[in-house]
């Protein structure tokens, strides 16, 4: 008897795969002094700004002040130096390490015990803490790029104070829009929003 064709059992088919070859991976490329010193500026300005943000929210929504963007561009301008310090510090202790570095050979017992094979590492990284502290120091000296920036957070501090200002008229927008009083209390539960929750919020995300 013939087994109909559908009932036959099918030979399973099998993929055969190649081994892996480390070799043909694409070479990566060593990051360039100038693409080291721009990715460490963009980190500044993102936490410059976020700073001057945290410093108009508090100026203008928790005490009141009038918004005035030469006061925050001292700000600015004070975070800007901050962070320029710290990478003049950097480069000081990187010195250090390639000093050592250089008299070493064989193999490292951990990350941070580097070895003559690292010195050309340890170069780059010396001369893009030069070059980025540099780099802060004149943005800091430069009033028209700190305006823009201070004018940057002015807009990222809108955005979060408008967030925070929907959500909380959304909550309000349920049960309580239903009551008689609502106009009434719009006003000065609005200012409570202010006040505490805006206050709360800030307070969360900075520390202080």
């Amino acid at each position: 008897m013939r087994w109909p064709t559908w009932l036959r059992r099918r030979a399973e088919r099998t993929t055969r795969t190649r081994p892996f070859d480390e070799s043909a991976l694409p070479e990566q490329q060593p990051i360039s002094l100038d693409q080291s010193v721009e990715e460490g500026m963009l980190l500044a300005e993102y936490a410059t700004r976020m700073a001057v943000k945290n410093h108009i929210v508090i100026d203008s929504i928790q005490y009141g002040n009038a918004y005035d963007p030469f006061l925050h561009t001292m700000e600015a301008a004070a975070m800007l130096r901050e962070l320029a310090s710290e990478q003049g510090i950097a480069a000081g202790r990187i010195e250090e390490e390639l000093t050592e570095a250089e008299g070493l050979s064989g193999d490292p017992e951990h990350p941070h015990d580097y070895r003559r094979v690292d010195a050309a590492n340890l170069r780059l990284r010396r001369d893009a803490a030069i070059a980025l502290a540099e780099a802060l120091r004149r943005k800091a000296d430069s009033e028209e790029e700190l305006l823009a920036l201070v004018e940057r957070s002015r807009q990222d501090a809108w955005d979060e104070v408008g967030t925070a200002i929907q959500a909380g008229l959304d909550a309000l927008s349920g049960k309580e829009a239903l009551r008689d009083d609502y106009e009434r209390e719009k006003p000065g539960r609005l200012k409570l929003l202010i006040l505490r929750d805006l206050a709360r919020l800030q307070e969360e995300r900075t520390g202080y």
